[in-house]
């Protein structure tokens, strides 16, 4: 029988029949490696309703938990479903504390951004485009700081953020007169530099074009804020960008620093590390009888058995091997310690 057409956030947020926490907390939670997650099986007939008819988001949500509860570790969630593994944790963590609900984006049912009537964003334009002196203020100039002071001292807008006020006066031929920093160039450039930005900012690779083009609206005088705000980026993208042309020129837009080649492991040394995770680390003068990820590493490059690897890459390395760390020590007696692998 299908169900009634209506908004699964809502259903989420609303249902009484599921409750907030529908599993008895394990010893080992879900979110952690060697954790179980065991569901009722109306519990279960939901999240499979969410992954197949809910958002893009709310049905990850759901498939996570629904992976977790098939016994798949975090790391292999996270690959399956192209997330980090921390994100995976808390989604778990969420769907522990407050059952169905917790899938439910933190956002939803907040407040959205407000919105002004014409008759305010006229009001402020109007201030806006006049002498500061005429509206009564001891300045030539306006800022966005002093018009939104201003605005708000006179009772035309309750509460609004500068980057709310810039937004409100996107598109407008603001006095040069009236406003601090405009056509105020931060760099001199000959004609054949520009017009090689011009062309550079039409190219086929969007990410060199917005490059270029944030160059030559900086040395056009729009200020940093300005081109961040108008091309959808950081300041900081801004300021880098700047400070790569000025020290490279045109060729400093063109190239990209390629990363580092991720370091690559024989079979050799893959076994070394599952062999030594299923050692006893009190034998490498751990107190405790299990490893964690940074103890592991830790040992495997003091006994020389890799030069460096990531935390990252030695959790999938033992999740491909179905090595829990969480898992070991406690039923496994203590094992003679293995040479050193060179």
């Amino acid at each position: 029988m299908p169900r009634p057409a209506e908004s699964l956030n809502d259903r989420i947020l609303t249902q009484s029949r599921v409750p907030a926490l529908p599993i008895n907390p394990p010893k080992t939670p879900a979110s952690e490696d060697g954790g179980s997650l065991n569901l009722p099986r109306e519990v279960l007939d939901e999240l499979h309703w969410i992954a197949s008819e809910g958002s893009p988001s709310l049905s990850r949500h759901a498939r996570i938990i629904l992976a977790r509860s098939e016994g798949r570790p975090l790391s292999d969630i996270a690959n399956v479903l192209g997330v980090d593994r921390a994100t995976v944790r808390r989604w778990l963590l969420r769907f522990e504390r407050d059952g169905l609900r917790g899938l439910v984006h933190a956002s939803t049912g907040k407040t959205r951004k407000r919105r002004f009537g014409e008759s305010v964003r006229d009001g402020v334009a109007r201030l806006a485009m006049a002498s500061p002196t005429a509206a009564g203020e001891a300045f030539p100039r306006w800022s966005l700081r002093r018009l939104r002071a201003h605005v708000i001292r006179r009772g035309i807008i309750r509460e609004i953020s500068v980057e709310g006020l810039r937004q409100l006066l996107h598109g407008l031929p603001l006095p040069p007169e009236y406003w601090r920093g405009v056509a105020e160039p931060v760099a001199v450039v000959s004609d054949d530099v520009v017009r090689g930005l011009e062309t550079l900012a039409q190219a086929p690779r969007a990410d060199v074009a917005r490059r270029a083009r944030v160059v030559l609206a900086r040395i056009r005088g729009l200020g940093e804020a300005e081109v961040a705000f108008a091309l959808g980026i950081g300041r900081g993208s801004v300021r880098r960008w700047m400070q790569r042309f000025e020290r490279h020129g045109i060729l400093g837009l063109q190239t990209v620093r390629r990363s580092a080649r991720p370091l690559v492991f024989t079979p050799e040394v893959r076994a070394a590390i599952v062999r030594y995770a299923r050692m006893d680390p009190r034998q490498f003068g751990l107190s405790g009888p299990r490893w964690s990820l940074r103890a592991l590493r830790a040992a495997l490059v003091r006994q020389r058995v890799v030069h460096k690897i990531s935390i990252q890459h030695l959790g999938r390395i033992l999740a491909e091997a179905a090595v829990s760390l969480r898992q070991q020590g406690s039923s496994s007696p203590v094992s003679e310690r293995t040479p050193a692998h060179a």
